[in-house]
């Protein structure tokens, strides 16, 4: 059996192979963490992903899996889009959700604090600042990569949010 970096490495090149001329991107890629478990494949577009495009690429996954084989036992097999509240996984996802409303997990406690919501104001060399209304008061945080456990959007903030930058004017 293929060690499970090696593993990620082959599947996610092989995955990109079968996307890439969809359109389609891979968004995360969740290994069955035993006998029978899982594989999760979340694809995404940015104008989103269709069931017809999720049925296809299921069908195409499948049918490298079942070439490759690379896992003992039985699995599932599981392809969706990562949704609307997706984790943002990697930088790109930040940039792409700039001035949008997210919630902020941190790996150590800030001021007694481990989670922040807010709009992503910028993301650059490796630090993501967030602002948040706090009673009439505009907070803006500033967080390392290194310290985020997670970044969630929150899309139904942005449906019908208050511009916090116009706010700022009031």
């Amino acid at each position: 059996m293929i060690a499970e970096v090696d593993l990620r490495i082959r599947l996610e090149a092989e995955l990109s192979h079968i996307l890439g001329p969809m359109g389609l991107l891979l968004h995360d890629l969740v290994l069955p963490g035993r006998k029978g478990g899982v594989l999760k494949v979340f694809v995404d577009h940015p104008e989103g992903v269709s069931l017809d495009q999720l049925e296809t690429v299921s069908r195409r996954i499948s049918d490298l899996l079942d070439v490759l084989d690379p896992f003992s036992g039985n699995y599932r097999l599981e392809v969706s889009s990562p949704g609307l509240d997706r984790v943002l996984r990697v930088p790109e996802d930040l940039l792409l959700h700039a001035g949008k409303h997210v919630k902020v997990k941190t790996k150590e406690s800030v001021r007694n604090q481990k989670v922040f919501r807010g709009i992503i104001e910028k993301f650059s060399d490796g630090v993501l600042v967030i602002s948040s209304q706090v009673g009439k008061d505009i907070v803006q945080e500033s967080f390392p990569l290194l310290a985020i456990s997670e970044v969630r959007a929150e899309f139904w903030l942005d449906s019908d949010r208050v511009d916090v930058k116009k706010s700022r004017s009031v």
